[in-house]
Formats: structure tokens, C-alpha cells, sequence
């Protein structure tokens, strides 16, 4: 079991998840992210959350697998080069899936 991902979490790199996330279902106020969600920043211009952590398949939202913690990032670098990170960081340590 591990904790569940909103928008704004960071992955390993220090970008953010930008959605946009399953809105009806909130983790602490801030709608959790799915499978596809995007993910931008300094590292990882433009990227998508890819793959779940195999415990997360059995949780579906909006018709597509939770993030947690752990969950595969796929993306471009500012330089055009394919790159792939882990969400990382997550206040959600109480909600685990």
C-alpha cells in the first residue's frame, strides 16, 4: 500500500504534476491524479504519469488507474532527449491505496 498522488506532487526531478487529475475525487482538498495526468517542469518539459505501481491497477477513477507513489513518468528534457522519473513526493501519507 502506498500513498495516494494529488496535482502538485512532485516526482524525483522536482516537477509537478499538473493534471488533470480525477476533479470529483479529492485527497486533502486538491484532486488525486490518474494514468496520463501531465507533468511539466525544469527536468521533464513534457511528460505524462505512464505506469502505476501494480497495486494501484484495482483502483480506477474517471476509467483509468490511480497514481501513487512510485508511479513511472515518462517525458522529453529541455533538450529534446527522452527521460523517465517517479512520483516522489506526496503530503498524502494517510491516504494509502
Amino acid at each position: 500500500m502506498t500513498p495516494t498522488v494529488t496535482i502538485g506532487n512532485l516526482t524525483v526531478s522536482g516537477d509537478a504534476v499538473i493534471g488533470p487529475g480525477a476533479i470529483n475525487l479529492l485527497a486533502k482538498a486538491l484532486p488525486r491524479a490518474c494514468v496520463g495526468d501531465a507533468v511539466a517542469g525544469l527536468v521533464c518539459v513534457s511528460g505524462a504519469i505512464t505506469m502505476p505501481i501494480p497495486t494501484a491497477v484495482n483502483n480506477i477513477m474517471k476509467g483509468r488507474p490511480q497514481a501513487n507513489i512510485g508511479s513511472i513518468v515518462a517525458g522529453v528534457s529541455p533538450a529534446g532527449a527522452p527521460l523517465s522519473t517517479t512520483v516522489a513526493v506526496s503530503p498524502n501519507l494517510n491516504l494509502l491505496v
